[in-house]
């Protein structure tokens, strides 16, 4: 941050937002972004508020966005402030609200697979396997034995948090494929923990 003008001039409110924007970019005081900010910051929260439709959430994204161009601006060639302001708090509330609709998606995707019969997440709490292999172990190679289709819908959707829609566009298979995969991996991923624990007990 440079120090070649420490002192904030008292007349911003005074100054255009091209000269505004301009301080911020040389000196990037906050200062400056903070007074350019709050002129369009009704504007900000009405896109995000059209968005939610929900106050907190709102003023939450107004936050996000200040903190974003504070992080973003410096060094970026912008002809009007207020049109970029605009740009930013809608792409941040597309992508925000794309994020909400994934994750009710996948809570509902979730509840889904875990109340199909047989399945296997639920051992964990009930299934004790010897010290030599723990339980994340015995996982990953009961998952080894599955069949490729299932070893893949399984590690992608418990292992890397994807949904059904994006493991069907990575991998081709349609969703009710994906569906399929994932009962019937659950389903035989249960079987063959079981069988290891049974043998463990008998040992």
């Amino acid at each position: 941050m440079s120090s070649s003008s420490p002192n904030i001039p008292f007349s911003l409110g005074e100054t255009s937002d091209a000269e505004l924007l301009e301080l911020f970019q040389k000196e990037r005081k906050a200062d400056y972004l903070g007074v350019l900010f709050m002129r369009y910051r009704h504007l900000a929260f009405g896109v995000a508020y059209k968005y939610f439709r929900d106050r907190e959430e709102a003023e939450d994204m107004v936050s996000h966005v200040f903190s974003l161009l504070l992080e973003k601006l410096p060094g970026k060639e912008i002809f009007s402030f207020k049109q970029y302001l605009y740009g930013t708090v809608r792409n941040e509330c597309l992508a925000r609200t794309r994020q909400i609709k994934k994750e009710g998606e996948r809570h509902q995707e979730w509840v889904l697979t875990e109340n199909t019969d047989n399945g296997f997440m639920e051992i964990e709490n009930s299934v004790h396997l010897t010290d030599e292999k723990p339980l994340d172990e015995a996982v990953q190679e009961a998952i080894q034995q599955l069949g490729e289709e299932q070893q893949i819908c399984v590690k992608h959707f418990f292992f890397d948090g994807k949904s059904y829609k994006e493991i069907s566009d990575q991998t081709g298979f349609t969703l009710k494929s994906v569906k399929s995969y994932l009962q019937n991996g659950k389903r035989n991923l249960k079987k063959l923990l079981e069988e290891r624990l049974n043998q463990s007990s008998s040992s």
